[in-house]
């Protein structure tokens, strides 16, 4: 953080003696720059931030909510996907990882006698996830539903499936 202040020399005899005194609104100051770096976050992260810092070759790629479960036998991915279609969609499956991307570009126009509306929209998706174990990529499967990607991996040496345990508190 930094702190504007302004520095007084003081003689009083032999020896200076330098002081730093702040102004007692200084505090204020700092609590602007606070706002305005959460505001400035906050569009970023969910509006991408103000349209003149895109440019045509740097549209913004949203990663997808996604969920990895370990079923024991296999590795369950579960992405949202909203408003892709099948066709949309790149999925990737390696021995190790898993990589989704999709893109959407539509457009749609009506033209009515007194009226004429025409809306097009972009999105793009990306996310990249490492399993924590080997797998079996040949043998992956995937199903497109309601906007929620569901891609099943087998393991290539299944373990048990992790059980909780109750831990009695005292």
């Amino acid at each position: 953080m930094e702190r504007k202040s302004k520095e007084i020399q003081a003689k009083d005899g032999p020896t200076s003696l330098a002081r730093t005194t702040v102004s007692p609104f200084a505090w204020l100051d700092d609590m602007d720059r606070w706002f305005d770096n959460i505001r400035r976050s906050f569009e970023d992260r969910f509006w991408g931030g103000p349209p003149a810092r895109w440019t045509d070759s740097d549209l913004r790629v949203r990663q997808p909510l996604v969920d990895l479960i370990d079923k024991g036998s296999e590795f369950v991915v579960r992405a949202e996907l909203p408003g892709v279609a099948k066709e949309d969609v790149d999925l990737t499956v390696t021995a190790d990882g898993i990589e989704i991307r999709a893109e959407t570009n539509r457009s749609r126009e009506e033209k009515e006698k007194n009226y004429q509306y025409r809306e097009r929209t972009y999105q793009a998706l990306q996310r990249v996830l490492s399993f924590p174990e080997e797998v079996k990529a040949d043998l992956a499967s995937a199903t497109l539903k309601d906007g929620i990607l569901e891609v099943r991996v087998p393991k290539k040496e299944p373990t048990p499936e992790p059980k909780p345990v109750k831990v009695p508190v005292e």
